[in-house]
């Protein structure tokens, strides 16, 4: 019991050292845990992040003392939701056996819709794919790739069996992302409107990080196949391997229309109506941004110019040198939850505070392996001023 508490009171004093930190900070001190695989070093930083949030809650609630909060102008503009009878009862709920642990309801499933709505608002990488909330589900459909899924004439058996071979079963709660929440008693005073944004900003910045990473370089391991992923590639312990990049050394519409858009239509099989690119926001502003910034008859800069009907998208996720380009809708992530949060003895830093362990389930991948083309840009040209 000692030892625990020694390593509590220490874990405790490095969390708190790091509320001095910005979020980006602690947001990437996440992203090295998650790559590195220390769950240590990702809780302290995702229970520094939810004490980031929680005292800008309180502090946002001490100014609203005379708010009206039935006024959903003015809750909007205090980050609040009108909550459903249900949300309310469970909220209610948890603050009359002061904490989640005592709480019997699931937390209602339009909680974690709004999650997911805050998602797509808040990251451009999130709002662009297909993001799907899987809470109620165990399993998606998907094509497969150069499946016919269609036939006109009459349905034999050779047909039919063509049919069912369009389409492929995928589990959606096979990996787990655990979100960390720490609740203290004054949290819990605030009302069920307070408390359901403070869970609500830390399940979505949770996610949000992580959901990224695997999005982008997820390994097929204990985790979700990411877009830079060889899918025919030789998968060792687990793991896909990297597609090697093509080298794009710059933006023209000769270079565009023959490495991306060409290759994106499958051999004339499809039409590209639209490309995001995604890469990292150092290689955006050092390369990306002075190709596509250009002087305006008018005198003034435009930026975000190229010759291809595409939508650039920085994400810290990208590695630096590397440029991801194909539709958005080719790849699927489906994220749901438990709706149960469940006590933590493990990190419990105070008495009046408990930490609480929200778990995510989700499965993700592009829907083949021609869906999303790497580059390797760092030998991209930049225009003389």
């Amino acid at each position: 019991m000692k030892k625990q508490f020694k390593f509590n009171q220490q874990l405790f004093a490095m969390v708190n050292a790091d509320l001095d930190k910005t979020d980006i900070e602690l947001q990437t001190q996440m992203k090295e845990a998650i790559e590195s695989g220390d769950s240590e070093a990702f809780v302290k930083a995702q229970v520094a992040m939810a004490k980031g949030i929680e005292a800008r809650i309180l502090k946002d609630a001490k100014q609203a003392v005379n708010d009206d909060l039935n006024d959903q102008t003015v809750m909007a503009k205090r980050g609040l939701n009108p909550l459903t009878k249900a949300e309310m009862e469970y909220y209610n709920e948890v603050i009359g056996t002061s904490g989640f642990a005592g709480t019997e309801k699931l937390m209602p499933a339009t909680v974690f819709g709004r999650v997911f709505e805050d998602l797509r608002l808040n990251h451009p990488l999130l709002s662009e794919i297909n993001f799907q909330n899987t809470t109620a589900t165990s399993e998606f459909i998907s094509r497969n790739n150069d499946v016919v899924a269609a036939w006109w004439g009459t349905l034999t058996s050779a047909i039919t069996k063509k049919l069912e071979m369009a389409f492929k079963k995928e589990q959606t709660e096979l990996y787990k992302l655990s979100a960390y929440v720490p609740v203290c008693k004054s949290m819990l005073d605030l009302g069920p409107q307070w408390i359901d944004r403070f869970v609500r900003e830390v399940l979505m910045e949770s996610l949000a990080i992580a959901l990224e990473l695997a999005i982008v370089a997820g390994t097929g391991k204990e985790q979700p196949i990411g877009m830079i992923k060889n899918l025919a590639g030789a998968v060792v312990d687990g793991v896909y391997p990297d597609k090697t990049g093509t080298a794009l050394n710059d933006l023209t519409p000769g270079t565009l229309g023959s490495l991306v858009m060409s290759p994106l239509t499958k051999g004339g099989k499809r039409a590209v109506p639209s490309v995001l690119m995604i890469v990292n926001p150092l290689d955006y502003w050092a390369k990306i941004f002075p190709n596509t910034t250009v002087m305006s008859a008018a005198g003034t800069y435009v930026y975000g110019v190229l010759p291809i009907p595409a939508k650039i998208v920085q994400s810290v996720a990208v590695a630096q040198g590397t440029a991801i380009a194909g539709m958005a809708k080719d790849y699927f992530m489906g994220v749901g939850s438990t709706q149960k949060l469940e006590f933590s003895d493990h990190y419990k830093f105070l008495e009046d505070e408990r930490t609480y362990i929200a778990k995510q389930y989700a499965n993700g991948k592009p829907m083949d392996n021609d869906s999303f083309l790497v580059f390797n840009i760092s030998a991209m040209t930049i225009p003389s001023a």
